[in-house]
């Protein structure tokens, strides 16, 4: 599918307007920012109700914050990794804070209700779960395995059109390409090969879900990240 894409950018994460064939939504940022998705639709003369598919790359509630009252409006077919659906339809649990740098260790000691309030979402139902190599055909995209910051995290890629949808496997603060929050990341050994997977890509543009539209020559300043965090 040829389509447009229109970026929804704000300091607590990224969301993106596909038009096209089909109005399609990537991500649905923190549940408090939900006038940021209704205003940037409107700015294209749509509305929350013409949204036919929604993709969420992981399961974090700066991603899939929304998508509940989303799919209670508009009908749409909510697409999501399979191993991050639990966390998305209420069936499993938020992991706890990861203690992989030290402020991970630090706020692991907070009370894990507190934690689970901050990251609280309303649930729904995934219509279709994916994993890395899956084709959606009706929207000409395939499937990204990403896993590291969680486990079923996945992007989508534009094959043809040399750009991917990359959730938060690499932020792009400042312009300049970075990790991933690793207080909430599964495994920083995985985020590791899948930035190298995505490196591997020769993707034009990359869009993440927090920071800049990472542009032109995306996998190889992804490429450079890799290398310079491997020294």
């Amino acid at each position: 599918m040829e389509f447009e894409v229109v970026p929804i950018i704000t300091l607590g994460g990224n969301a993106y307007i596909l038009k096209g064939k089909h109005v399609v939504l990537v991500d649905t940022l923190h549940p408090k920012f939900y006038g940021k998705i209704v205003k940037g639709l409107t700015k294209e003369g749509l509305s929350v109700g013409d949204i036919e598919y929604v993709l969420i790359t992981h399961n974090h509630f700066d991603h899939a914050g929304n998508v509940a009252k989303i799919k209670e409006i508009s009908g749409a077919t909510v697409i999501a990794g399979a191993a991050d659906a639990g966390i998305i339809e209420g069936t499993e649990m938020i992991p706890p804070v990861a203690k992989h740098n030290r402020l991970g260790r630090s706020l692991s000691k907070l009370p894990d209700s507190w934690v689970n309030s901050y990251q609280k979402f309303e649930k729904t139902k995934i219509d279709w779960k994916v994993e890395g190599g899956d084709t959606i055909e009706v929207l000409g995209l395939e499937v990204l395995g990403l896993p590291g910051h969680t486990t079923g995290g996945v992007g989508y890629w534009d094959k043809e059109g040399k750009r991917a949808f990359i959730g938060d496997m690499v932020s792009n603060w400042f312009s300049r390409a970075g990790m991933p929050a690793l207080v909430a990341s599964d495994s920083v050994e995985d985020i590791y090969q899948s930035q190298e997977a995505l490196a591997g890509l020769d993707l034009q543009i990359a869009y993440p879900g927090h920071g800049k539209i990472i542009e032109p020559d995306a996998s190889k300043i992804i490429g450079v990240f890799v290398e310079e965090k491997k020294a």
